[in-house]
């Protein structure tokens, strides 16, 4: 880690912030020391703040100099002087999708490090725009994608390496939740989903927001996605959401693979698997009954459990072998939480990037996070085509 804790700037106040918040608190102290906020909203800048100053005070503040706040990145450009900080400071940009692109690479135009909640962009314009951009700039982009780091999505790949359920031929992602008990997302003044009830803003509905960090595991897990066929709808009008509240999915993984464990057996053609997402308004769910993920391999199986995207929940795996026929919890269903420690090891991740000012690491976010979009964007045509749709093909023949 650098002499010094790296100046960080946190653009956008949204309440998936709190969570990054509570995961730089979680770092070594001398990590990074936050130094301003930037959000339109006075209110959400005052919230980030209180957790700020209530939560790690001692060591991503400044005791001796005051916070400072401003509504909008070029306010922070104007009025910070970059070039008197040393270390210079990184981005953290949390924002709306559609200022995705335009925030980053004004960032990136600056000489600063960026780094960026996913999606990469919601459209392949964006992603393109993004790739070429990181490749002619002084800072690096790295995109925040917390889900590999989810511990139990971790430790299922590594079982999965170490052929523990023997060869995988099948894998089941679903995504649900209910705003009912939504923790992740906030709600706007009037109660509604805000910016990401909007097509524009967003770039679509529950597939390219939270269901990338489902879409992302799979791709973990099974390799590369070759091809999709599915559909989208919107079957919740009490979301106000104009892009899809459901959709499921079939994804066909490429036929060149990664890991031994993903070749899968003579003529039984090409590993499969299935994505379905789902939200709902204020229905109750059945959460702890329905696997986030279902990995089934020709030894075994691993569930990880479904228990609720809430401080409670979003963990527990379950291994099934020969050698525990009856299943053996390797996290507990129980294990406070589950999804939200993926939040930690992402961060730890990029801070080894910036203080190595790793390049290759922080291309490889950037263009992991570019073919998630490309699986949510192909989904969204074959919706419409109703036919399969190649991802490879569908990103890289926009983006060449």
């Amino acid at each position: 880690m650098p002499a010094q804790p790296r100046p960080l700037i946190i653009v956008g106040c949204g309440q998936i912030v709190t969570h990054h918040c509570s995961a730089l608190a979680a770092l070594p102290p001398g990590t990074f020391r936050v130094v301003a906020l930037v959000d339109p909203s006075t209110e959400r800048r005052r919230v980030i703040a209180a957790q700020l100053r209530e939560e790690a005070s001692s060591h991503l503040l400044d005791k001796e100099k005051p916070l400072a706040e401003h509504a909008s990145l070029d306010d922070v450009l104007r009025a910070e002087n970059m070039d008197d900080m040393c270390p210079k400071p990184a981005l953290f940009i949390s924002v709306p999708h559609d200022l995705h692109v335009p925030l980053a690479k004004h960032a990136l135009d600056a000489g600063l490090d960026v780094i960026m909640e996913k999606p990469l962009a919601p459209t392949l314009e964006g992603c393109r725009e993004l790739l070429q951009h990181t490749d002619q700039s002084t800072g690096m982009l790295i995109i925040s994608e917390q889900s590999p780091y989810w511990q139990e999505v971790a430790k299922a790949k590594e079982l999965l390496q170490a052929g523990a359920i023997g060869t995988l031929i099948s894998a089941a992602a679903y995504y649900y939740e209910s705003m009912r008990d939504n923790i992740t997302s906030g709600t706007d003044a009037a109660g509604g989903l805000g910016w990401r009830a909007s097509l524009e803003r967003a770039g679509g509905g529950i597939v390219i927001d939270g269901g990338l960090h489902w879409l992302r595991p799979l791709r973990e897990f099974c390799g590369e996605v070759e091809s999709v066929v599915g559909v989208c709808r919107n079957a919740e009008a009490g979301l106000g959401m104009e892009g899809e509240t459901l959709a499921h999915a079939l994804l066909k993984m490429s036929k060149s693979v990664s890991s031994s464990y993903q070749t899968q057996p003579a003529n039984s053609g090409q590993l499969v698997a299935t994505f379905s997402a789902n939200m709902m308004h204020t229905a109750p769910m059945a959460h702890g009954e329905c696997p986030y993920f279902r990995l089934t391999g020709t030894k075994g199986e691993m569930i990880i459990y479904g228990t609720g995207l809430n401080p409670d929940g979003g963990g527990g795996l379950k291994l099934y072998n020969e050698e525990h026929v009856g299943g053996i919890d390797l996290f507990p269903r129980d294990r406070q939480g589950g999804f939200f420690l993926g939040f930690l090891g992402v961060w730890e991740v990029v801070a080894g990037i910036l203080a190595d000012e790793d390049r290759g690491k922080a291309s490889d976010t950037v263009r992991n996070a570019a073919a998630d979009v490309g699986v949510a964007l192909a989904l969204y045509k074959s919706s419409e085509s109703g036919k399969w749709e190649d991802c490879e093909q569908f990103l890289n023949s926009e983006t060449s």
